[in-house]
């Protein structure tokens, strides 16, 4: 068996500058961290053992959180990827190495971030490159990622509710990035990404799809029923949504209570997990037991009372949704034929629950187009910037916006950290 060995100068990096002891240009990057960086001399390891440690501390960051569809990351893929079909037979745009090479400097010079998430995730592992898209969101989003989104709309529910117990239901809900994100979102990146590999989980990928195929197939069982029905009012869906959110709530709660004391039939042991709407009624069940109602009955009517009568309009995931649903069932009225596609769900999923933590979103062209229509485009209650395809240049445009506002003093110190060369888009990602 042969032998590592290990050689602390191998984790210092340029850039460097003149060593305060050893007086060589050797004075590198040891690490990076939050706010601050480590320099260490790589000739004579400047400081060592009782030596003051040669920390600068950086300024405070505010980078813009830009989020990206699915399709986004499978394109800038493609285009750098020379294993891909779509590289292979020249069927590429030069816009998504066009839109790599701005996102990936701009991360680079601390500038923007693009966390990534389960919908990346999921959608990764049924396309034959999970490890290349994983890869890719990865880069872009450095370890930042969004948590599930049945967490998120669990918090969100969870303020509204406390709102509603202190007789404040009508008050917006703290929308706070940094709570519903792993990481720090306004770090000085390090040089290194730490990405752990999982093994594939074949019946993982197969539940992913079947789940994907049924909601599809409930989605267009909902859509024939908006077209035959001919309303063309927005505010009408969109009520019909708000106001079956909490008898939704509490059906899937019972139901499942129903499987778990074998009163109904449960097919798989998966039947018996918690269910998000059984995460959120015991959590709403905590919160009155702090508050000394401990009672069952009275636990049990207070929840109802709010499912019935609280105002669900500013919950952010659930107003977001109505609205998104209610742009299609208005279309369908009016004689729309063709149903949403496969991932129009999804996409729904993913844009009421994180779009209020972005700056951005670059997203399907169906759902953008949706709300830029009135009266979903007056009332999105979010100041979010909204990008597509369809648009996708005014996107470039606004990257571009973000960087020439930039202080040169940030600059500076982007450089003097990093190195002038740094902020080079890597677009050899899939030949090194």
């Amino acid at each position: 068996m042969g032998t590592f060995h290990f050689d602390p100068r191998m984790m210092v990096s340029g850039p460097f500058i003149n060593c305060p002891k050893c007086h060589h240009v050797t004075f590198g990057i040891l690490a990076v961290h939050d706010n601050s960086y480590d320099r260490r001399c790589k000739n004579c390891l400047y400081p060592k053992g009782s030596e003051s440690s040669a920390s600068y501390v950086l300024p405070e960051l505010n980078k813009k959180i830009i989020y990206l569809d699915q399709f986004a990351i499978s394109n800038m893929m493609k285009v750098l990827n020379p294993n891909t079909d779509a590289y292979k037979k020249g069927r590429i745009d030069d816009y998504w190495l066009r839109l790599y090479e701005r996102l990936d400097s701009l991360c680079k010079m601390q500038l923007i971030t693009c966390p990534d998430s389960e919908f990346h995730n999921n959608e990764s592992l049924v396309t034959g490159f999970y490890k290349q898209l994983k890869r890719l969101y990865e880069l872009l989003s450095h370890g930042g990622t969004f948590y599930g989104k049945e967490t998120i709309k669990r918090f969100q529910l969870e303020e509204h509710f406390i709102n509603w117990l202190d007789g404040k239901e009508d008050e917006s809900i703290d929308i706070d990035v940094n709570s519903i994100v792993r990481g720090n979102i306004n770090s000085w990146t390090d040089k290194f990404i730490i990405s752990v590999e999982v093994e594939m989980n074949v019946d993982l990928v197969e539940t992913i799809r079947r789940i994907r195929e049924q909601t599809h197939n409930g989605l267009e069982g909902v859509f024939q029923y908006w077209h035959d029905s001919k309303i063309t009012d927005f505010s009408y869906w969109y009520r019909m949504e708000i106001e079956s959110f909490g008898k939704g709530i509490i059906n899937e709660y019972l139901k499942q209570l129903n499987k778990i004391m074998g009163i109904e039939e449960v097919e798989s042991y998966i039947e018996l997990y918690p269910t998000s709407s059984t995460l959120m009624i015991n959590r709403m069940q905590d919160i009155l037991n702090e508050r000394g109602i401990e009672e069952l009955s009275s636990v049990w009517y207070k929840i109802t009372q709010y499912f019935n009568t609280a105002n669900f309009g500013n919950l952010p995931f659930l107003h977001l949704s109505a609205s998104l649903f209610a742009s299609i069932a208005r279309k369908a009225g009016a004689g729309r034929k063709k149903p949403p596609n496969k991932g129009t769900a999804n996409d729904i999923e993913m844009i009421s629950t994180l779009l209020p933590y972005c700056d951005a979103m670059f997203i399907d062209n169906e759902c953008a187009s949706y709300m830029k229509e009135k009266p979903f485009s007056d009332n999105i209650g979010f100041p979010t910037r909204i990008f597509s395809q369809s648009n996708k240049e005014e996107f470039i445009e606004y990257l571009n916006e973000i960087e020439s506002g930039t202080p040169m003093e940030h600059i500076s110190k982007v450089n003097e950290v990093y190195g002038e060369s740094w902020k080079l888009p890597y677009v050899t990602l899939y030949k090194d």
